[in-house]
């Protein structure tokens, strides 16, 4: 059977995915990109012929080591950058029932380590991308928007 022909429409589609424990703590991993050291959920680029929960699930194997129960859709942001025509699609799920007996850091170079952080620990946290609000309204048991641009931040 012949594979259809991939376009590159220049959109990049990344998959996040918000794992809450029990006590209402969020799950972020330290990435080591560059130099540069951040804290952002796990998750990842989408592959071509690849379904968002699958990349989902592949994402949280690679990161962190660890698998949930199914996803749900939460929300979607977008970020643009103009000068170098750069275009972001990050598709924010919650992982359900997460497994984390089996946490650990996972084979992604890039990411040095994880913690949890409740609502009021993100205040001061720097949080990439320009999502933060969002994940706190999430911790604190509101629904963000659905749909929303961001900044783009270099």
């Amino acid at each position: 059977m012949q594979q259809p022909e991939i376009v590159n429409n220049h959109i990049r589609v990344r998959v996040t995915v918000l794992l809450k424990r029990e006590d209402g703590r969020i799950c972020f991993v330290r990435h080591n990109k560059n130099g540069r050291r951040y804290w952002l959920l796990p998750g990842g680029g989408q592959d071509p012929l690849e379904s968002a929960e699958t990349a989902a699930a592949r994402e949280l194997e690679e990161e962190l080591r660890i698998r949930a129960a199914g996803f749900r859709l939460l929300f979607v942001r977008e970020s643009m950058n103009a000068d170098n025509g750069r275009h972001i699609q990050f598709l924010v799920f919650e992982g359900l029932n997460p497994d984390f007996s089996t946490l650990a850091t996972g084979i992604d170079e890039r990411v040095e380590g994880f913690d949890f952080f409740d609502a009021d620990e993100l205040a001061d946290k720097e949080i990439f991308p320009a999502m933060k609000e969002d994940i706190i309204r999430f911790a604190r048991g509101q629904s963000p928007e659905l749909f929303k641009t961001l900044e783009w931040i270099p």
